[in-house]
């Protein structure tokens, strides 16, 4: 009976002793790999600088590419400037502004600097405002806004000027209709300041009135360094203002204009720069009448 017993255990025997021995190798692994953190380690760095030099001579490669592909488009004849063309230019033709930008025509268009470039045109006196833009494959294409000139500005010589103050170039021919004013010492120096601009706006409003309609304001010389005298076209009739009073000195002409009317070609100088009167000199007699600006409002 026992012997049979002994018989029927063997095999349950021999596979409890090799589970036994598979666990065994198992725990033997286990212990081996913790008692050696340092080659882990070193496996994981060497995987992450395997791939870092990998990514990094992708990038080189593609550096590469991209620098030799710039390389050829900014040297290939493909993209050499030959079709310039200018829009919104009136007073200035092409190569005035060509010889103005320097050297375009045969550049390459990718490379150019379209920046430098549009500022250097926008220096120029006579641009207000320009824009560039590339027309592939050889094209540029120039934008431009003029300034328009407003007034004649006689220092040295005589010169034109626009609505700013802004000096645009000695007269050119076509532009003698417009006002003339005539700066004396110090005022040479500064077209642009305020008192100037105001002048011209005043003798504006001077000419829209129908007593100048056949005889307009044309000349305004500034006198002394507060007084301004506005000449009329044939330089027979006069009037001399305050700087600082412009806008009450053209109310006071206003108020006075009913009795120039048959007057007026008797008149020589019409002085507005006094306070509440007006200073009327006539043509051929040497005596000047005064009028108050306050009596004629009653």
């Amino acid at each position: 009976m026992s012997l049979a017993l002994t018989k029927q255990k063997g095999p349950a025997n021999t596979w409890d002793c090799l589970r036994s021995e598979r666990n065994k190798r198992r725990k033997r692994g286990s212990t081996l790999r913790n008692k050696s953190p340092n080659k882990s380690k070193f496996n994981t760095w060497t995987r992450a600088l395997a791939e870092l030099a990998s990514k990094l001579f992708l990038a080189g490669v593609i550096g590469y590419l991209l620098f030799a592909g710039y390389n050829f488009l900014i040297s290939t004849p493909r993209f050499q400037i030959q079709d310039v063309t200018f829009r919104g230019n009136h007073v200035l033709n092409n190569s005035q502004i060509l010889e103005w930008l320097g050297p375009v025509v045969g550049k390459n268009l990718i490379a150019i600097d379209l920046v430098t470039l549009n500022k250097r045109l926008s220096e120029h006196p006579w641009v207000q405002t320009a824009s560039i833009q590339r027309i592939f494959p050889q094209g540029l294409e120039f934008e431009l806004k003029e300034r328009v000139p407003y007034a004649r500005v006689k220092k040295d010589q005589i010169y034109l000027m626009d609505n700013s103050g802004f000096v645009l170039s000695p007269e050119k021919p076509g532009y003698g209709h417009l006002p003339l004013i005539i700066l004396k010492g110090s005022k040479e120096k500064d077209v642009s300041n305020g008192e100037l601009l105001n002048s011209l706006k005043t003798m504006d409003y001077f000419n829209q009135l129908s007593f100048f309609k056949s005889n307009p304001l044309q000349v305004a010389e500034l006198v002394g360094p507060s007084r301004v005298l506005f000449k009329a076209r044939n330089q027979d009739f006069k009037i001399q203002m305050s700087m600082d009073q412009l806008n009450e000195g053209f109310k006071k002409f206003i108020l006075i204009l009913d009795s120039l009317e048959e007057e007026k070609l008797k008149t020589q100088i019409i002085d507005l720069s006094f306070k509440d009167q007006v200073v009327i000199r006539e043509r051929f007699k040497p005596s000047s009448t005064l009028i108050s600006a306050k009596s004629q409002t009653n």
